[in-house]
């Protein structure tokens, strides 16, 4: 069964990469929009310095997180649940629900996305170039925690899509919401949650759990403890990613049983 899911990937992938010329601009354009966000972010922290005692490569290594994790969850999932209302309205969700597979494996494997390949190789060696000019060097165990903090952290971003989109399934369209509650405020990742109101580190705490990817396990290879009841949530990311994947699962499921097939 993996094995199919896998070939429903594989084929997928390399769909895209069939016209080389047009995933080549693809891929420069990309580049050139998150090189450009990155250069702008070092730029601003040139010039105001320090922000809330958080240096340069202290905010590029967020910023990073953010960019990389999203990254993982937009390959897998920004495809499927970013044409999910469309799929309802049309009715091509059918098709899909009369395959004998899991319905949401078969969504995210045929919708796989090869476009965000630049995007890992940019937030990547952010994160490099971050941990060397900090002087951090990580042991084995600490990259095995960074590479579960990702996975957590791509958990989250995944959520947030899913969540966001699922309402369609009883409203048709849902396109508000996926900006009201997850890109406007994934926005605030950039910086240390540190900087704005408690009602809003709350907010993106407990309410919306955005700060666990990047802001709190950031701390952990930085060796900062800032803004968080207990310094168990340096270490909470892949639990809290785990968690609320599964909450926006039972979401899913819960508008998979809500859905009414246009008949067509």
């Amino acid at each position: 069964m993996f094995g199919l899911y896998g070939a429903f990937a594989k084929v997928a992938f390399l769909t895209q990469l069939e016209y080389r010329g047009q995933y080549f601009m693809r891929m420069t354009a990309k580049i050139l929009g998150w090189s450009s966000g990155f250069i702008l972010l070092v730029i601003l922290l040139k010039k105001v310095g320090p922000v809330a005692g958080w240096g340069l490569y202290e905010i590029l290594l967020l910023y990073a997180f953010d960019v990389l994790s999203y990254s993982i969850a937009g390959t897998f999932f920004m495809g499927g649940f970013g044409k999910l209302p469309r799929l309802i309205r049309s009715g091509e969700l059918d098709e899909i629900l009369t395959k004998p597979v899991n319905p949401l494996i078969y969504l995210i494997c045929t919708k796989v996305s090869a476009g965000y390949t630049s995007n890992y190789v940019i937030a990547g060696a952010i994160i490099g170039i971050s941990l060397h000019k900090l002087g951090i060097s990580l042991s084995f165990n600490q990259i095995v925690w960074l590479i579960l903090d990702i996975t957590g952290a791509a958990l989250i971003q995944a959520a947030g899509f899913m969540v966001t989109t699922v309402p369609a399934f009883w409203f048709l369209k849902s396109d508000g919401l996926y900006r009201l509650f997850y890109k406007n405020l994934t926005c605030f990742l950039q910086y240390p949650l540190t900087i704005y109101h408690g009602g809003i580190r709350f907010l993106l705490t407990f309410l919306l759990p955005y700060g666990f990817i990047n802001f709190y396990p950031v701390q952990f290879f930085i060796n900062r403890q800032e803004g968080m009841l207990s310094p168990l949530f340096l270490f909470l990311t892949p639990f809290v990613g785990a968690f609320v994947f599964f909450t926006a699962y039972s979401f899913w499921q819960k508008g998979l049983h809500a859905y009414q097939s246009t008949g067509s």
